[in-house]
């Protein structure tokens, strides 16, 4: 009888003394939360790099605002209003063509006729007529259009300065799709040497080696 009473004793006390044993580790588990709260953050990414704007969607805004003005007139790739371009405004160009009646499939190119403006990528563009209109000179049919490939460069180069507007690139990071402006006016001669002199800084900067 005393052997029983002794063995019922000990199993009453040792689930007493397993509860005190995992004291600590409850209280470790406690403490947790409080050396959590000495972790340091991620650092942010750089909030002045507002989302660009997808080059594409740019150029068919300007073409809207234009309306039944972009019949026969062409867009020359978007240049910036201001240098260095960061945080600044967008501006397009347009030029016609007009058909002469030589008997020959030949072309006088005129303009720019005129100029849409965004203040800011975001804001509502601004058409401006620019008068007097120039005749630029005369483009025949063995002016070739731009390939799939210099067309894709083109693009990439806009999509470049838009990229640079937003603060997401640096002009020297930029540079290499940037020069795709370059082919641009090499292909265009006639609209290139116009617009080479009302993008002045960016040819600039994109010819100083």
């Amino acid at each position: 009888m005393r052997l029983a009473s002794f063995v019922a004793r000990l199993l009453w006390v040792l689930p007493l003394l397993g509860c005190a044993e995992r004291t600590p580790k409850e209280a470790v588990r406690q403490k947790a939360p409080e050396q959590a709260k000495g972790a340091q953050p991620m650092k942010p990414m750089d909030d002045t790099c507002a989302s660009p704007r997808p080059a594409g969607a740019l150029a068919d805004q300007a073409r809207e605002e234009l309306g039944q003005g972009m019949v026969g007139a062409e867009l020359a790739p978007v240049l910036p209003t201001q240098w260095p371009p960061k945080g600044g405004g967008l501006e397009y160009f347009v030029y016609r063509k007009k058909s002469l009646p030589t008997g020959l499939v030949k072309f006088e190119v005129q303009g720019p006729t005129e100029r849409v403006h965004f203040a800011t990528p975001g804001a509502k563009p601004r058409v401006e007529s620019l008068e007097p209109v120039a005749a630029l000179g005369i483009e025949d049919t063995t002016v070739q259009e731009l390939s799939d490939s210099s067309r894709s460069h083109v693009e990439r180069a806009e999509q470049a300065l838009l990229d640079v507007v937003a603060g997401c690139r640096s002009l020297d990071e930029a540079r290499g799709d940037l020069e795709g402006y370059l082919e641009w006016v090499a292909q265009n001669p006639l609209q290139g040497q116009d617009l080479e002199r009302r993008g002045a800084t960016l040819f600039s900067w994109l010819r100083r080696r």
